[in-house]
């Protein structure tokens, strides 16, 4: 939902693309794990993404401790990323905000060699960029999803049992309501507004960018 706009971007480009999940988002009041994994795979062909691996982290309790480290510093050893992206570390979801330190603290330990794990040796990815879930947060780029953003609509209807469906019986929250789905293109034109385009994802980078001379009148 909050960066998928980008994922098809570089899918579409040709570039490598792959997601961890973190959990089984068996706490969530919609939806059972059976019908996450449906969703999920549907989601997965539609953006055609190369790897989709979940981690199997307890959902709600997703803590800084040596199980967990252990699993995201193994897989991001396994797939060496070149860019992570995870969710900006505050938000009115607990596991978005432990899910968003977890990661930035195991990109700095997965570049430890002395930390071991199996056949996977010491890797860290060049960047991890945050993307904005509910609350507000720093902006250092955005990028342009124009193109992908109908696709990004699409996309979403394959998690049908999260977001809003007026046919649904099950209990309403906050993003299966009408008001966030009107919220997802509001969003996207907002920060789309803001660098002169349609659509747009905003992303926040903890260190600063390196820009080419030749590329600083493009952006």
């Amino acid at each position: 939902m909050n960066c998928g706009g980008t994922i098809l971007n570089f899918t579409l480009t040709g570039k490598k693309v792959g997601i961890i999940d973190l959990t089984n988002g068996e706490l969530s009041t919609r939806g059972t794990v059976a019908s996450r994994k449906k969703e999920t795979l549907a989601a997965s062909r539609l953006m055609g993404i190369h790897v989709r691996e979940n981690l199997g982290i307890s959902d709600g309790n997703i803590l800084l401790n040596e199980i967990n480290k252990n699993k995201i510093i193994t897989v991001i050893r396994k797939y060496r990323p070149e860019i992570i992206f995870a969710p900006y570390p505050f938000d009115r979801h607990p596991d978005h905000i432990h899910a968003g330190n977890l990661i930035k603290d195991c990109i700095f330990y997965s570049g430890l060699k002395k930390i071991i794990t199996g056949k996977f040796k010491e890797y860290r990815p060049k960047r991890v960029f945050f993307y904005k879930s509910a609350s507000d947060m720093p902006v250092s780029f955005i990028i342009d999803v124009s193109k992908t953003f109908a696709k990004k609509l699409e996309l979403l209807k394959c998690y049908s049992t999260q977001f809003y469906d007026p046919k649904s019986k099950e209990p309403e929250t906050f993003i299966s309501s009408k008001l966030f789905d009107k919220e997802i293109e509001t969003r996207a034109r907002y920060f789309g507004f803001k660098i002169g385009v349609e659509f747009g994802e905003p992303y926040y980078s903890y260190e600063p960018l390196n820009i080419a001379p030749d590329t600083m009148f493009e952006i």
